[in-house]
């Protein structure tokens, strides 16, 4: 997890337990109802990693409808990781049909905060920062 991107705070206090308890133990259910109040909260990191949940169906049933929103939740809330995955989400027509301008955006999005992913695929799409 990019603790230097998150600011100290409890809520990250409580993902990284999260992280350290369930996730590196398997019990991803567990983590799961860890992350969900905090993404219910307007958690930004907690909205993409329930995002996340919903998308691979880990600890949570797959539900690529319920990853978009949560995804998006989170690009909003000014997430790096929600926005770069949200431009996934809209470059390979997971749960919306596939939209390069919104692609686009949200890759410019996470890239102008640093997102090394996001920063690779702007310079492979050719979008101006």
């Amino acid at each position: 997890m990019a603790n230097v991107y998150y600011k100290p705070c409890p809520e990250l206090d409580r993902c990284n337990e999260l992280i350290e308890k369930y996730w590196k133990a398997g019990q991803y259910g567990e983590c799961f109802s860890g992350y969900l109040p905090l993404a219910e909260q307007g958690y930004p990191l907690a909205e993409c990693q329930v995002g996340y949940f919903y998308l691979e169906g880990q600890g949570v049933e797959k539900d690529p409808d319920k990853s978009f929103y949560w995804t998006e939740r989170a690009a909003l809330h000014g997430d790096w990781d929600g926005q770069y995955n949200l431009a996934c989400f809209y470059e390979e027509g997971i749960a919306v049909p596939a939209d390069m301008e919104k692609a686009r955006h949200w890759y410019r999005q996470a890239a102008l905060q640093g997102h090394e992913l996001a920063l690779q695929k702007c310079g492979a799409l050719g979008i101006a920062l």
